[in-house]
């Protein structure tokens, strides 16, 4: 049958897309109950930073609380331990650092005659004559053009417009200000980070001490089933505690090294840098950047010529490769389940919001915000949007490239899933939902241009399948012929060309057919003397009547040959026509004397088993199991044991 007669038995369906007042409804009040949290965020982010700075040190402080708790101590000397440690650390570690930094401010002034050696050098490079002074003088000669044209452009200026230069009058003297001034400058400088400080160190230690009852208020407040409350907490707690924990050995492992070949090099404050830029390297993206600027600019000023500012660039750019594709996806793994451009979305967004503090805080919120999603039903879009699973399975990227008309990114996606040379598991994976779901939707909401682009492209694919992956040798033993016919329509026509592929990878000598079993001159093409078995591909919820009529014009063609029917979308006991059975047992055809019965089946693999048993070989088909090499062992050690 053809794509007109398709056409006109599937139902003509409105393409005008109907509005759901619901819909629109619900859509308007997502937008505002986003504004408004988006709203609370911004203004409330004084008391926000900070409770969720002290939420994200608890991820990461607890599994030491509750390793000392298990030890015996109580919660509240574990809490004091841990949080008394962690900040007896930072004053030593900021300690050390103040003195790295003063003592190379103290040096920093004689590296100046250095950097004036250098800079007069390529000064006096970018003078010498070459393609750049070319290029200047090119340039200068337009902007010489450009000021001629404006001042031939401009009105003159009479006598009156011209002014005696008048001396610029000098600055104000700005007076000194006194050491308390100073000093209250500075704590007035100091007292919002302090402050800051104190109220996370507050809600840290109120964190790790309540932990079980704040865990029980935030599966209250998510509500719903308990189940999934559970879930989700148990998920966020342990992606955001993974994530810090392997962020934290991520940039240590890139800070010793980094300290350690700063040091070799020759770089003045060689642990300073590495300790940098361990921190920075927490902030996304920018934070390497800004940790690299440091040494290489320290290079630059001490060494006068240039080897150590290479050695310096080297060493930076080995690490950055070493850590990015070998320590980040070994540690990392799928500890956060975000998608790169998720990420770079999140630290834009939140870096809007919350400032510096929000490019550090974007990914374990953003982690927090994919796993809420993927709990409640209600959030659903957030997995989507920020997950890395793909949003569409393989099937459906396949078949929504086709619906676009872009058959070749459709058979680049084929390629891809069917390199591992399992043809008929590619078949069983791909190729068939593709069709199924071309069928679901014929005449339901596809129009004839989509009908035919899928047509179209999924038989270039099939086509392109076949170069690359060619039919074996055919073994002895197998039917002379089969033929793969379809049962009307051009989907049927691809299925069969479909499993006319797989049964000859497979083996066996298929041959598909141009036309459909509706076409009495496609059917009159067979000659009855050359064909063993004919596969009837059908893809229809109810095969019934289309297989019953396409039996009847093979058997009146071709008496006496077999026929497997490939009922791609039926359930086997409710599909088979009368007369056909669904597991290989032998009935006559209604009308046709003691003639062998169509055998009905329903995948790839069955119709492959089907034919090799219609061949004679009736366990064709299955795979032997695969030897054991210890084998014998574990038979002596089993007989050894008495259970037998």
């Amino acid at each position: 049958m053809g794509q007109a007669e398709a056409e006109r038995i599937a139902p003509e369906r409105d393409p005008a897309v109907t509005t759901d007042p619901q819909g629109v409804v619900r859509l308007a009040a997502g937008f505002v109950i986003a504004a408004i949290v988006i709203a609370a965020l911004y203004f409330g982010r004084d008391i926000l930073i900070p409770l969720v700075l002290a939420l994200l040190l608890g991820f990461v402080l607890d599994p030491v609380v509750v390793w000392m708790v298990r030890r015996g101590l109580p919660r509240m000397v574990a809490v004091l331990a841990v949080v008394g440690l962690t900040l007896g650390g930072l004053v030593l570690a900021a300690s050390f650092l103040a003195t790295q930094v003063r003592s190379l401010g103290a040096e920093l002034p004689t590296y100046q005659q250095t950097i004036q050696t250098k800079l007069e050098a390529l000064r006096a490079d970018m003078r010498a004559p070459g393609l750049i002074d070319d290029a200047m003088r090119f340039f200068e000669g337009v902007r010489k053009d450009i000021e001629g044209e404006i001042s031939r452009s401009a009105p003159a200026a009479g006598p009156a417009a011209a002014t005696p230069d008048v001396p610029p009058a000098p600055p104000p003297a700005v007076p000194a200000s006194s050491p308390f001034e100073q000093a209250a400058l500075w704590l007035q400088a100091l007292a919002a980070p302090l402050l800051t400080a104190g109220i996370v160190l507050v809600f840290v230690v109120l964190v790790l001490l309540d932990r079980q009852d704040l865990r029980d208020r935030l599966i209250r407040l998510i509500g719903g089933n308990l189940h999934s409350a559970t879930d989700a907490m148990d998920e966020a707690g342990t992606r955001i505690s993974r994530y810090l924990t392997m962020h934290l050995v991520v940039n240590v492992l890139f800070g010793l090294p980094l300290a350690l070949g700063l040091w070799l090099i020759g770089v003045p404050g060689a642990i300073l840098w590495g300790a940098l830029a361990t921190v920075l390297r927490f902030v996304p993206y920018l934070g390497p950047m800004i940790a690299a600027i440091f040494p290489l600019a320290l290079a630059f000023a001490v060494d006068p010529g240039w080897d150590m500012l290479l050695w310096t660039l080297l060493l930076i750019g080995i690490l950055e490769l070493v850590s990015n594709n070998i320590f980040e996806p070994w540690l990392y793994g799928s500890s956060t389940g975000l998608s790169t451009i998720a990420v770079i979305v999140a630290a834009t967004f939140w870096t809007a919001l919350w400032g510096p503090i929000g490019l550090v805080l974007s990914t374990p919120l953003t982690a927090c915000a994919l796993v809420v999603g993927r709990y409640l039903p209600s959030l659903h879009f957030l997995t989507v949007l920020l997950g890395s699973q793909p949003a569409l399975d393989p099937p459906t990227r396949v078949y929504q490239r086709l619906l676009a008309g872009d058959a070749d990114e459709a058979i680049d996606l084929s390629i891809a899933e069917a390199e591992d040379g399992d043809v008929i598991g590619f078949h069983e994976r791909i190729s068939l939902p593709v069709l199924r779901m071309a069928t679901i939707d014929h005449g339901r909401r596809s129009s004839a241009e989509h009908r035919l682009r899928v047509v179209s492209g999924m038989a270039e694919m099939l086509e392109d399948l076949r170069e690359l992956h060619p039919p074996d040798t055919r073994p002895a033993g197998v039917p002379e012929r089969i033929v793969c016919i379809g049962a009307r329509w051009e989907v049927d026509v691809l299925g069969a060309a479909m499993l006319a592929h797989a049964l000859e990878v497979s083996g066996l000598p298929a041959l598909p057919s141009r036309g459909t079993a509706m076409d009495r001159d496609a059917i009159g093409r067979l000659a009855p003397a050359t064909v063993d078995v004919v596969c009837l591909s059908i893809f229809s919820p109810d095969p019934r009547a289309v297989t019953r009529i396409a039996l009847r014009r093979l058997s009146r063609h071709l008496p006496g040959v077999r026929v497997v029917v490939a009922a791609w979308q039926a359930v086997p006991a409710e599909a088979a026509p009368d007369g056909a059975s669904s597991g290989g047992a032998d009935s006559p055809i209604p009308g046709h004397g003691d003639e062998a019965a169509p055998v009905m089946a329903t995948s790839l693999a069955d119709v492959i088993v089907q034919v090799r048993r219609l061949a004679g070989d009736p366990v064709a088909g299955f795979q032997a199991p695969a030897a054991v090499a210890n084998d014998d062992e574990r038979v002596e050690a089993l007989a050894a044991s008495g259970l037998l």
